[in-house]
């Protein structure tokens, strides 16, 4: 599809920053805001496991319709 995926983690004291970028869409369209919300929930679980040892990933993440 064309588009790029990043990552990068910034230390700062005691925490630890993911960048994340997923750029050069070709055009605003549903399946790139689904696209979007789907990382969020991902990013999310990531926090958690790193945090409490256990995420929620696929396929017990949050439900995300694509409409």
């Amino acid at each position: 599809m064309g588009t790029k995926i990043t990552f990068q983690l910034e230390a700062e004291e005691d925490q630890v920053f993911v960048r994340f970028k997923h750029i050069n869409w070709q055009e605003a369209s549903d399946f790139m805001a689904h696209c979007s919300t789907k990382w969020a929930v991902f990013l999310l679980s990531l926090k958690e496991a790193l945090e409490n040892g256990q995420g929620k990933p696929f396929p017990n993440d949050v439900p995300v319709d694509h409409c």
